[in-house]
């Protein structure tokens, strides 16, 4: 039996106190990176004419409003999804491995209840399809800002808009494929739609700030 486990199963030596720094930094440095890049990755490389009229159309009928409610529900989700990691390290190692996919832990209760942890079936076919599952959910989880967005942001943005939907796109199928290999190589997807997302909502930002006369 691996030393560092418990007897119901969960590691031993974890964070005694929710690590809020994680979530934080998780929240506010895609962000940051999000609107960097749309302003000098987007904005200020292309047409500004042109992307200035597009908006000018928006302003019109006050969909600056719209633009901003998108990337505070983006914030929001990115909260919620990412406040969890805070109590996971109270829970789960960073080496864990497959462990830390499980979205919930389960124990028996009752008269000669035991106290070992339910958890996910992590090895062979069945830790393929568990994980296959998990990535799933994680789209769904995160993928509401991004339907939001479309309808708005490729009025002033479409082709950058197109190209990060299929840069989120390709980041959810690296995601899915490389967690049925195991817990860790869904990382690169990860990032990838996440970055991808993030932009997204910084294009949105843009479109706000400017309506509100920041920019």
């Amino acid at each position: 039996m691996d030393k560092t486990l418990g007897d119901n199963g969960l590691p031993t030596n974890t964070a005694k106190k929710p690590q809020n720094y994680a979530a934080a930094i998780l929240i506010c440095i895609t962000f940051i990176f999000g609107v960097a890049t749309a302003y000098y990755g987007v904005y200020t490389r292309g047409p500004m004419t042109k992307y200035n009229q597009r908006i000018e159309k928006l302003l019109h009928d006050d969909l600056h409003w719209a633009c901003a409610s998108i990337v505070i529900f983006g914030r929001i989700v990115a909260f919620v999804n990412a406040y969890p990691m805070a109590h996971k390290a109270r829970v789960v190692l960073p080496h864990s491995g497959n462990l830390r996919a499980n979205l919930f832990f389960y124990h028996q209760i009752g008269k000669n209840a035991s106290s070992s942890i339910v958890a996910l079936i992590e090895d062979g076919a069945i830790g393929a399809y568990n994980r296959a599952n998990r990535s799933l959910h994680h789209m769904i989880e995160n993928y509401g800002a991004l339907l939001a967005g479309l309808t708005l942001g490729c009025q002033v943005f479409p082709f950058q808009v197109f190209l990060l939907v299929c840069a989120y796109g390709f980041g959810r199928l690296l995601h899915q494929i490389g967690y049925t290999r195991g817990f860790g190589y869904h990382a690169p997807g990860y990032i990838i739609s996440t970055l991808a997302l993030s932009t997204l909502e910084g294009l949105h930002f843009l479109i706000a700030i400017k309506g509100f006369g920041y920019l």
